[in-house]
């Protein structure tokens, strides 16, 4: 009984000792979780990650999230209105195994990745496991009587998509820094490319455990080299190019007379489930042909080399630590191949970017060169965002638009004609119908994100436009019939060339004539303009800043010039500012190329817009477009993504309005004027404490202590729709300026356009609210109008 009584006692001990204990893991777990923000944030910002995948059969999607890293974690989270909500994953920085740019899109990527800069995380979830465990379990992989050259991929991968090339870099750079404090990378290996179901993108193997085909930069060395921090070309792989800017994400392969890979360090291409690898040091030389001995790499393409199985090395005692892990000559513990000094690898062959032409361009600028259609072009320097040093097939050297070019890597559909982008179904409704072309046809994005669309102008029964999906089967191919299944896009259209297959009509033709895109400036680094170069023409029209007249510059590029009137506007301020503004570029804002400020008046130089101001557009077609809600919506989400990018850019409009927004061909909008409200001299924009803005579109921030920020330009833009959807009457109608601050004081708004949906009123009334951050942000307007747009035409 005693025993009993005293085991029963030892029983209920235990679990209470085990309760307490599992209790107090959980309090702790809850305190690790709580004291997160004990830690710095390093670095915080919105981005669109894809999903992961983890499950076999979950679908691929692209979603904005707010992502935080802290000192312990890479945390990800719903956001809304540019703010945090609920966690949706965090990544230890424990099992962080390496950081590298990515290629998402191109050939052989995937189709529905959304346009930015991606990179990629590689981790383990398992960070209990030893080195020994994690380099037997790597072994494994290889089979016996193979030797491990690098790492294996980790186990899973986060793709994260940045908006700019900057943003990502200073990502890369941000996680490696603090991934550098707690782990000691080895020499892990990656693909630069996706997984697409069959094969990699990059080295077309065809298992997804297929070793990495590129070895990962070593973190503290691309640290301590910033220039070189984000391009997988600084992996062991590392350019020897004169300008190490380049992005290897979207290089191709230059080969030496010899065949050998150029480059120093690891060459490897992963095919069929294997990878064919050379070992070479930095500076070694690439004329040998035995692939190891003498740190030559005759490591060949997959194109040109295909393989089937793994291709095993001897071990080499001077290129492979203890570990059996490939040593770079610039990684701690790496030996440069004897006899070759590291000043001569720039004599070797080396990674290139190559690019393709989307549009001709002719140079006229000394300095520049010229751009022939299809044609590729080496990158010499892509340092500059807006204007990349190339060289052409003869060795021709010069900048060109980096806008009018696309890496060959990434490369997909936009080589095609018929291939219009982001193009809106209203605008390829109208570009379609004016060529009035039966089978006359585009291949757009779809308002349905991931989606592609046809639009085919047809006459039968009567001249119109048809809209089909491009859809996509469980085998990955494509179709517009489901009898009619092509393996590639390009390849559904030639077909539909020769068979209606469903269609209204046979594919006949695309639009010709297309519009090129405006360059950042007329020239490289040239944004003060001389009088002489240009030739001037007929009035466009007249305001506060003075006459606006059509020109030419230099005979070929039209241009839009504003003659300013002398007293008008604070003129040392913004020709200061003028240098900043000629670098802002987006298809949806009117291009600034420069200003003639050597003389009076000064002369602001911009893109020309055929249809003149948005204002005027909408008075002078009011009787075809009051009726036409769709394409009222699609010039309102116009606006919206020009005014995203200037609020990505922490650029502020302060004079959002119908008139100070213009209409090109093809009914693109853009918005114009940006950040000159600041320099008008003008009673109109003035305030009683002699503040400048323009009254009936502030908000009472504004109104009542000149706050000016994002938010008061979402006000404006409110206001913007509102003009679109009464095809431009004045807002609050006669009432003076006195009245409406009144009005808006007390919260009364505008009323409901006639013409207007309710659910498009419901987006204007969020632009509205009181308090600034109560309004949504433009990036958030852009994508509730879309799906408002979507619903409305569906």
């Amino acid at each position: 009984m005693l025993g009993s009584k005293m085991q029963r006692s030892s029983h209920g001990s235990m679990k209470s000792s085990l309760s307490l204990r599992s209790s107090s893991k959980s309090f702790q777990a809850k305190m690790d979780k709580m004291s997160e923000h004990l830690y710095d944030i390093v670095k915080s910002g919105s981005m669109v990650k894809r999903a992961q995948n983890k499950k076999r059969f979950t679908p691929v999607n692209y979603k904005h999230r707010w992502f935080e890293l802290t000192k312990r974690t890479f945390c990800y989270y719903d956001v809304e209105n540019v703010e945090r909500r609920r966690e949706r994953g965090r990544i230890n920085l424990k099992g962080v195994r390496l950081v590298e740019e990515a290629t998402v899109s191109g050939e052989g990527g995937d189709p529905f990745a959304p346009d930015g800069y991606p990179f990629q995380v590689g981790y383990c979830e398992t960070t209990s496991t030893t080195a020994a465990q994690q380099q037997a379990a790597e072994q494994q992989h290889l089979g016996e009587g193979q030797h491990l050259v690098g790492r294996a991929v980790p186990q899973y991968t986060l793709y994260v998509i940045a908006n700019s090339a900057k943003e990502r870099s200073e990502w890369i750079r941000a996680i490696r820094q603090v991934c550098e404090d707690s782990n000691t990378p080895k020499s892990y290996r990656y693909h630069p490319g996706l997984w697409s179901g069959k094969k990699w993108s990059c080295c077309k193997g065809q298992a997804r455990s297929t070793f990495g085909c590129r070895a990962a930069a070593h973190w503290r060395e691309a640290n301590n080299n910033p220039s070189n921090g984000s391009s997988p070309a600084q992996n062991s792989t590392r350019s020897i190019s004169p300008n190490n800017s380049t992005t290897n994400s979207q290089f191709s392969l230059q080969h030496n007379s010899s065949g050998s890979l150029g480059g120093s360090g690891v060459g490897c291409v992963g095919v069929g489930g294997g990878i064919a690898v050379g070992v070479s040091g930095v500076g070694a030389g690439l004329n040998s042909s035995n692939g190891v001995g003498g740190g030559g790499g005759n490591c060949t393409p997959t194109s040109l080399q295909p393989q089937s199985s793994l291709t095993t090395f001897k071990q080499s005692p001077t290129l492979l630590n203890g570990n059996g892990v490939l040593l770079d000559a610039n990684m701690p513990g790496g030996i440069p191949t004897p006899g070759t000094p590291n000043s001569k690898a720039k004599d070797n062959s080396h990674f290139v970017k190559l690019v393709v032409a989307l549009y001709p361009f002719k140079a006229i600028e000394g300095g520049d060169l010229s751009l022939e259609k299809n044609a590729e072009y080496e990158v010499i320097d892509d340092s500059q965002e807006h204007w990349w040093k190339v060289k052409d097939a003869v060795g021709n050297v010069g900048y060109i638009p980096s806008n009018y070019v696309k890496p060959k890597a990434l490369l997909g559909l936009e080589r095609y004609e018929w291939y219009v982008g982001d193009m809106s179904r209203q605008r390829a409704e109208s570009l379609l119908k004016q060529g009035d072309k039966e089978g006359c046809f585009v291949v757009r994005k779809s308002s349905t994100k991931g989606l592609y669309t046809l639009s085919l102008h047809t006459k039968v029964p009567q001249s119109h436009v048809k809209h089909y999906h491009i859809k996509q089967n469980a085998r990955g191919e494509y179709y517009l019939s489901e009898k009619h299944c092509c393996e590639t896009i390009p390849d559904l259209i030639n077909y539909h060339r020769h068979n209606s297959g469903g269609l209204a009509c046979r594919l006949k033709s695309s639009p010709c004539d297309r519009p090129v895109p405006p360059t950042a400036g007329l020239s490289h680094d040239k944004w003060e303009i001389h009088p002489m170069e240009l030739m001037l023409m007929e009035e466009l029209g007249s305001g506060q800043f003075g006459v606006v007249r059509r020109g030419k510059w230099r005979g070929s590029i039209d241009t839009a010039v504003k003659m300013m009137k002398e007293g008008t506007m604070s003129e040392d301020d913004f020709i200061e500012e003028a240098k900043v503004m000629t670098k802002l570029q987006h298809p949806n804002l009117v291009q600034l190329y420069g200003v003639c400020s050597k003389h009076r008046p000064i002369y602001i130089v911009t893109e020309y817009m055929k249809h003149g101001s948005l204002l005027n557009y909408l008075r002078r077609h009011e009787n075809t477009l009051i009726g036409n809600m769709g394409l009222l919506l699609d010039m309102c989400i116009q606006v919206s993504k020009g005014m995203a990018y200037l609020e990505r850019h922490n650029y502020i409009h302060r004079d959002l309005a119908a008139r100070n927004c213009l209409v090109g061909s093809e009914n693109v909008v853009k918005v114009a004027d940006f950040g000159l409200a600041r320099y008008v001299l003008d009673d109109q924009y003035t305030s009683s404490g002699g503040t400048k803005f323009p009254i009936k579109w502030a908000p009472p921030e504004v109104l009542n202590y000149t706050r000016f920020s994002s938010k008061s330009d979402v006000w404006a833009y409110g206001v913007l729709m509102w003009e679109i959807f009464t095809c431009g009457k004045m807002p609050y109608g006669r009432l003076k300026n006195t009245e409406v601050v009144e009005r808006v004081q007390r919260g009364i708004i505008l009323e409901k356009p006639k013409s207007c949906a309710k659910e498009i009123y419901e987006v204007m009334k969020k632009c509205w609210s009181h308090g600034p951050e109560e309004r949504p942000s433009f990036r958030v307007l852009k994508e509730q109008l879309a799906l408002v747009a979507q619903t409305l035409t569906d």
